[in-house]
């Protein structure tokens, strides 16, 4: 049940305000002490209203400890600024890491590719060391054959590839310009903000086993806009260097395969040539072997050539038989019984010379034969070393293990 009060509420408003005041000057010198508050947000309303040179009323009097609490205030507001500005440094050498391991990337992918275009100058050098080798060869080898297209298709890979190696060694090169502007940046960023690190012996970390790092790094704030511009620039910068195209690792794939190619069909070009002189050479022998008895043969007719053709003078005592003797005078006693002994004589001479002059004739074919046979065989010998010499020199040119050819 609630009291009705007596006495009148003037009567005891002013018995409370006197309370009041009472209680408000006994709290008043005491007004200066550090609040539950953060010094360093003291220390900051303490200069706004410095600047503003606003007074509400009589300035308290400065308690006994007043330089040690200013001291004390000073202290913190320090260690807050070094533990942000420690913050602040770690977030810079992480971005500062970021783009110096982006940098070695691209310095490795610049190192493949440097060494990708020393091979495809080399494959170059290669090729026209093949080409200059195949064109020693002679006249009768230098038809266009597979390996001529292999070579021509290579060559123009190689240029290709070359052109492409120069451009990605170009992009990479102002890439890596680039980046290093920025780490340049970063790194005297980091070198400028560590200049206030050099008293503190705690972690490098932004935050520490029971200590509290202040919500919002205000060094990377309004107040730090160039820091914040270079992270950005530098994350951004790698964001789009990231998405770029990487180099076309498939090509010097290809060239590898085109190369391969090209050496294993010098080989079996070497192979055919092999195949084509064995068969020259066993040709050979058999047109060795006609003009041999084409030979015996020709003696043995030109001797009966001479044979028929009997003695020079009647009196030559190899003489066996005459036109005149006795029993062919007899014979011819009678009218119209003439022997054709003579005349066929005479024919059989004419035929037997004129088979003597067809078999000089085909021993001079043969001979001739004989000729191009040897030197078809020669021409493949040769064709076959060369194809050889220059598949052996590509493959000591792919594994790096000979010196340069000098024609």
């Amino acid at each position: 049940m609630a009291v009705t009060p007596v006495g009148s509420a003037t009567w005891r408003d002013a018995s409370y305000k006197t309370i009041r005041l009472a209680h408000s000057l006994q709290l008043r010198p005491f007004s200066t002490l550090p609040s539950t508050e953060t010094s360093q947000g003291k220390i900051k309303q303490q200069d706004e209203k410095t600047q503003r040179k606003e007074t509400t009323g009589p300035q308290p009097t400065p308690p006994p400890f007043h330089r040690d609490l200013i001291a004390s205030s000073c202290n913190a507001y320090a260690r807050d600024y070094m533990r942000e500005t420690r913050s602040s440094v770690f977030i810079l050498r992480q971005a500062l890491w970021e783009t110096d391991r982006h940098i070695q990337r691209l310095q490795k992918e610049r190192d493949i590719l440097e060494r990708s275009h020393a091979n495809t100058r080399r494959d170059m050098l290669t090729n026209n060391e093949t080409l200059q080798l195949r064109s020693t060869r002679p006249m009768t080898e230098r038809y266009p054959d597979k390996v001529d297209a292999l070579l021509q298709e290579e060559r123009n890979g190689l240029l290709d590839l070359k052109r492409h190696t120069e451009r990605q060694l170009h992009e990479i090169s102002r890439q890596l310009k680039v980046l290093y502007s920025h780490r340049q940046k970063l790194s005297e960023f980091c070198k400028e903000k560590g200049r206030v690190l050099d008293i503190i012996s705690e972690n490098a970390r932004p935050q520490s086993h029971g200590q509290k790092t202040p919500g919002g790094s205000t060094l990377l704030g309004p107040e730090n806009k160039d820091c914040q511009a270079a992270m950005k620039d530098a994350r951004s910068t790698r964001e789009n260097f990231r998405k770029t195209q990487p180099p076309n690792w498939q090509k010097p794939l290809d060239c590898a395969e085109l190369k391969d190619s090209v050496t294993q069909g010098l080989r079996k070009k070497a192979e055919e040539s092999s195949h084509i002189r064995d068969d020259v050479t066993l040709a050979l022998g058999n047109v060795k072997n006609i003009i041999q008895r084409q030979q015996r043969l020709y003696q043995e007719m030109e001797g009966s050539y001479q044979l028929q053709l009997g003695p020079e003078s009647s009196l030559d005592l190899s003489v066996r038989e005459r036109l005149d003797r006795p029993l062919v005078r007899i014979l011819q006693r009678h009218p119209g019984t003439q022997l054709p002994e003579s005349t066929l004589i005479c024919q059989g001479s004419a035929s037997l010379e004129q088979s003597l002059g067809k078999a000089r004739d085909q021993l001079g074919s043969l001979h001739v034969a004989q000729m191009k046979l040897q030197e078809d065989q020669d021409n493949k010998l040769w064709g076959e070393r060369i194809d050889r010499a220059a598949a052996r020199l590509r493959t000591k040119s792919t594994k790096g293990q000979r010196e340069r050819l000098c024609l």
